[in-house]
């Protein structure tokens, strides 16, 4: 936001220079980001009264201008169509450099020697009119330097940058109380005569607001007999410098005023209010609408709109209609200023995808009480503008007035939040400068009631903040907190994180960064560890695609893989460390699990000539990176067991076992899942809690010589069901080994043609060694016999000829 420093002269009394304001205004939480020197360099343009025009001998676009310079007269060459005896205009002579860096020479022009130009707005860099002189008012005195003739040319503009929670700073009336707070000055607000005819509005229009939970208040006034032309120069000037542009008289002054005091105001044509009624309700079903940008808009549900007695004539508190704009010969004008509803302009707005200078304030609250004296100021402009009569008395519908509650502030405790030393006295002074009214003053617990223009002030905290902001935050002393030192034990953990992240890259994998908010559907879909499938809600949430906090990190690895996939790069490997949530019934706080996932498609291989690409991933490759994982971190005897999770193939998937509890799974995407997400190519994922897998990497690590004595290895061959688990029998195998065994590696498994339907063929390697002798093949058999008869007696074995 822009403010004049001139302007803000205007409501309150200030002694210190512009970048003196915007350094306090900082410190103080209302952040200047700039403050700019406007009209400068203009010292030796003059004011001139053009006393005779004549054409140009050689050209019938130019004129001569004899012009007065009050000691002198001169001619000079002139194009401008706009001329006209008797003007007040600005002349530059020999010598002067415009802000555009033009120095003006003497020179020939068609034969006719000009010393000097009559200059436009646009070459003085004071507006954007480049179409004609800048013509200027009525009694400005001549021959005189411009800024001497006109003082508010030469101004101050402070930029600067209001956070959501102060929509009261945005207007010069605001910025002017903080100011006034800060440094203990009184504000005022400028006095005005508002001269009313004998006609009252009550004969002209009439006010019904049945949605009044959208629109608390809603103020108006009518001008007859107004005359549209452009706005005067300083008026002009002061908005196109503040970022809006000028438009005719009327629309110009309820931008002014909306400027100066924060409060939205928009112009009606009265000819177009049919039946001379406003009726401010919600939208039809399915209604459209066209702004006055020129575009038809589709209204989303509850959008509230401002009709007259038969149609919509504007968007309420956003834009108004094509149907009822200002136009050159609009004879009678009826303003609104209106209190709406912030949350539902904001909906509506984000909705249809505008922001404009209305919206922008209306979203953030603006002063109810306020509304009336807008009103009341803004037909004062028009009248003084745009001429005509203002109508006797207002229209104001105000249902429920609304009220600020009352904020406890105790004394101790800010001093307390502040470091401070406060006295209550103090704290009451510094609100009251804000306009807070402060009950039981002097006494240990203030009772303070907010001003109508602060809708941030409801917490004890925010009053702390208040009083910090005007003692000054550079006047609190520096302490440094007093705590009691804990040993920092977050280092194990982190250093695991970063090995096990190590270990993915080392598999291949590339780590991604992914949302933690998800739709409802896609945690609810790959939800494992809670089957009731509650979710987390946002209370805010950016969208529906983003609306509870994730379950899984299944959803977000999916969306990565499918944006890569967009761009034609379909060989992925990727993974991603996180947390996921999960609501515990009875506790506030959900949990929140460690979890690593990852994801795995496309060719095993790279793009080689010496390497099939048919050679797809597979649910092998990617449990053999858990199993990498598994031996990075030092955690031994992880089983994988046959998997029933609905989204993973029930044939090509497992979940991952320790110490007897399932941690995690791994598995192909399932072919319902691949038609469900549109995927071509085969789809392989894992997600696994890191905690118990650091758990057991915690343990103590035993150094194990070289075996000194020989092994012997034999080959198991077995029919088994298909439900059996190779890890299973495996451990079995090893379980009955009376220590001698070092090792079993499956190395065969077959199913198909010769075995039977419903089982298959696993083939074992068993390594026999022991520690302190040479192992006999008497000894071995022995065991290798009892193995076997355990696998036919427990899993209903058979040995394969």
């Amino acid at each position: 936001m822009l403010v004049s420093y001139n302007w803000l002269k205007e409501f309150v009394e200030i002694d210190q220079s512009a970048e003196e304001i915007a350094e306090l205004l900082t410190m103080a939480g209302i952040e200047v980001e700039a403050v700019n020197h406007v009209g400068r360099g203009l010292d030796k343009v003059v004011t001139a009264k053009i006393e005779g025009i004549t054409p140009h001998p050689a050209s019938e676009k130019m004129s001569l201008a004899r012009i007065s310079l009050g000691s002198r007269e001169i001619e000079v060459v002139c194009a401008a169509p706009n001329i006209r005896v008797g003007q007040i205009v600005p002349y530059a002579g020999p010598g002067t450099v415009l802000p555009s860096g033009l120095e003006i020479a003497e020179r020939e022009i068609k034969g006719i020697s000009s010393p000097g130009m009559l200059c436009s707005e646009k070459e003085l860099d004071l507006g954007d009119d480049a179409s004609g002189i800048l013509v200027l008012e009525e009694g400005v005195k001549t021959g005189v330097p411009l800024p001497d003739a006109l003082p508010f040319i030469e101004d101050t503009m402070l930029e600067i940058s209001v956070t959501p929670n102060r929509g009261d700073c945005l207007s010069v009336l605001g910025i002017a109380r903080e100011v006034g707070a800060l440094t203990d000055r009184p504000w005022k607000i400028p006095d005005f005569p508002l001269e009313e005819g004998p006609v009252k509005i009550q004969d002209r229009a009439s006010i019904e607001v049945p949605d009044y939970d959208l629109c608390p208040r809603y103020v108006a006034r009518m001008v007859e007999g107004v005359t549209i032309k452009a706005s005067p120069f300083d008026i002009r000037l002061r908005l196109s410098r503040c970022g809006i542009r000028p438009i005719s008289n009327v629309v110009d002054a309820t931008n002014l005023i909306c400027l100066e005091c924060g409060q939205p105001l928009h112009a009606f044509d009265y000819s177009f209010l049919q039946d001379a009624k406003i009726v401010v309700r919600r939208c039809d079903a399915g209604e459209t609408f066209v702004t006055l940008d020129g575009v038809e808009r589709k209204l989303p549900e509850n959008a509230l709109m401002i009709r007259d007695g038969r149609k919509s004539v504007a968007l309420a508190g956003i834009m108004g209609g094509l149907n009822s704009e200002i136009k050159d010969d609009t004879s009678s004008v009826l303003v609104e200023s209106a209190c709406f509803e912030r949350f539902g302009i904001r909906r509506t707005a984000k909705a249809l995808g505008m922001s404009t200078e209305a919206s922008f304030r209306m979203e953030r609250g603006v002063d109810p009480e306020g509304s009336l004296w807008a009103a009341h100021r803004v037909a004062y402009l028009i009248h003084r503008l745009a001429g005509g009569t203002i109508l006797a008395g207002h229209l104001d519908v105000y249902h429920v007035p609304i009220a600020r509650p009352k904020v406890l502030l105790r004394v101790d405790k800010a001093n307390e939040l502040l470091g401070t030393d406060l006295s209550s006295k103090q704290m009451s002074g510094y609100l009251q400068r804000l306009g807070l009214n402060v009950e039981a003053e002097g006494t240990p617990n203030l009772q303070a009631i907010p001003p109508s223009w602060r809708w941030d002030l409801e917490r004890e905290v925010d009053l702390a903040e208040e009083v910090a902001r005007v003692h000054g935050f550079q006047n609190i002393p520096l302490s440094m907190p007093s705590y009691q030192s804990a040993p920092d034990r977050t280092g194990q953990h982190q250093e695991r994180i970063r090995r096990a992240a190590e270990l993915m890259n080392a598999s291949g994998y590339t780590e991604v960064v992914t949302m933690s908010f998800v739709s409802k559907e896609a945690a609810k879909e790959f939800a494992t560890r809670d089957p009731a499938g509650a979710t987390l809600d946002l209370i805010n949430p950016l969208s529906e695609d983003y609306a509870v906090m994730r379950t899984s990190l299944i959803p977000g690895l999916l969306a990565s893989m499918k944006r890569n996939v967009n761009f034609r790069w379909e060989d992925l490997k990727l993974y991603e460390l996180g947390k996921v949530f999960a609501l515990i019934p009875g506790q506030e706080l959900p949990r929140e699990d460690l979890v690593l996932a990852g994801l795995a498609t496309g060719a095993r291989h790279a793009e080689l000539w010496n390497v099939s690409r048919e050679d797809e991933l597979d649910f092998y490759d990617v449990k053999g990176a858990l199993e990498n994982l598994c031996a990075g971190l030092g955690v031994s005897e992880p089983t994988f067991v046959p998997s029933k999770i609905p989204f993973l193939h029930p044939g090509k998937s497992a979940d991952l076992v320790l110490s007897g509890a399932t941690i995690g799974f791994v598995g192909e995407l399932a072919p319902s899942k691949m038609r469900d997400h549109d995927l071509a190519r085969k789809v392989h994922i894992f997600e696994i809690l890191l905690e118990p897998l650091f758990i057991q990497s915690r343990k103590e690590r035993v150094f194990s010589p070289l075996p000194r004595y020989p092994y012997i290895e034999r080959d198991l061959s077995i029919i088994v069901e298909r439900n059996c688990s190779g890890d299973n029998i495996k451990h079995l195998i090893s379980h009955l080994g009376h220590d001698i065994i070092a090792s079993v590696i499956l190395f065969d498994l077959y199913q198909g043609e010769s075995i039977p339907e419903g089982r298959q063929s696993m083939a074992f390697r068993i390594r026999y060694q022991s520690e302190d002798r040479t192992l006999t093949d008497e000894e071995v058999q022995e065991v290798h016999d009892g193995i076997v008869q355990a696998l036919i007696n427990d899993l209903g074995a058979t040995m394969r000829e």
